[in-house]
């Protein structure tokens, strides 16, 4: 069984001088975050492809940003981590990325949930209140 104690105390995150990751901590931590660029790059692909919603093309777009910046970010991490650079390897360094991560999933969702609905509505109101206004005369020619 593994321990889970050490994570709650401060030392253990702010420590400078950590000890180095497992082989399987490090397979890990490689792997999600090679993951994190393969999801950034698909994403990223899925929203040259989606042409009918431009709303759900700028989501892809957050999202495959997202992705990209904090897997490159992450490798960074484990690359100092692995090489035993203490500063920029400690494990705090984990919190401020896992941090980051969580409050730019909740601004994404944010804009999926709340705002593509509103503009919508408004594009839908605006199409509405323009259905008899005259329209520019196209020139053949």
């Amino acid at each position: 069984m593994i321990d889970l104690s050490p994570l709650v105390q401060p030392s253990f995150w702010f420590d400078m001088q950590p000890l180095g990751f497992s082989p399987a901590f490090e397979q890990s931590f490689f792997f999600l975050f090679a993951a994190f660029i393969i999801l950034g790059s698909v994403s990223r692909i899925m929203a040259r492809h989606q042409k009918e919603d431009r709303f759900m093309v700028k989501a892809y777009r957050h999202l495959g940003r997202m992705f990209l910046t904090m897997g490159i970010l992450g490798m960074i991490w484990f690359f100092f981590t692995f090489e035993q650079i203490y500063f920029f390897g400690a494990r705090f360094w984990f919190l401020v990325w896992l941090i980051g991560l969580v409050v730019w999933i909740w601004w994404i969702v944010k804009y999926v949930r709340v705002t593509v609905p509103m503009l919508r509505q408004q594009g839908a109101q605006k199409a509405k209140e323009n259905q008899y206004m005259p329209k520019k005369k196209r020139r053949n020619g």
